[in-house]
């Protein structure tokens, strides 16, 4: 019996201290080959199975990357779609110069994610599947310099 809660009581040391972060309820990263958002793949979308909710979530995307990007700044439109059909649609302005939130240390020297809250409280009424698409303006450019896209949608830590 000694042995077993010795083994045991690490093991759920490490679960306790390590598990995984039940407020983020949706969570997918989008890696570009060769650090490349090419032009030709103009929107990214993700499907985001979600429940009805009275709560507020917050929608959060990041973008990865790698040495110096070829742009000062990365303009895009943001939509979501409910499973209804209703549409949302917001214009994002990543500033790689001078950003809205601090940019946070990615996995290697020369990386760094930049982080964009697009709602800091949105309240989806409907279950089922959302689109969230990222759109890219750009002026025909392909975009050297980005590894790559994450979103996630969290709750919104209560008071």
């Amino acid at each position: 019996m000694k042995k077993l809660t010795f083994l045991l009581f690490p093991l759920l040391s490490v679960l306790l201290f390590t598990g995984c972060n039940k407020s983020i309820v949706y969570d997918e990263k989008v890696v570009f080959p060769d650090n490349n958002w090419a032009f030709e793949q103009k929107a990214i979308t993700f499907e985001a199975p979600l429940k009805a909710s009275e709560k507020p979530y917050s929608v959060v995307l990041e973008l990865e990357l790698v040495g110096t990007p070829n742009v000062e700044k990365f303009d895009a439109t943001f939509t979501l779609i409910s499973p209804a059909g209703g549409k949302t649609v917001k214009a994002l302005l990543f500033n790689f110069v001078h950003p809205k939130e601090p940019y946070l240390k990615g996995d290697a020297p020369n990386k760094k994610i930049y982080k964009l809250t697009v709602y800091p409280k949105r309240f989806f009424s409907e279950t089922g599947t959302y689109s969230l698409e990222v759109n890219q303006f750009s002026n025909k450019a392909d975009n050297y310099g980005i590894h790559s896209l994450r979103l996630y949608i969290e709750k919104v830590k209560e008071k």
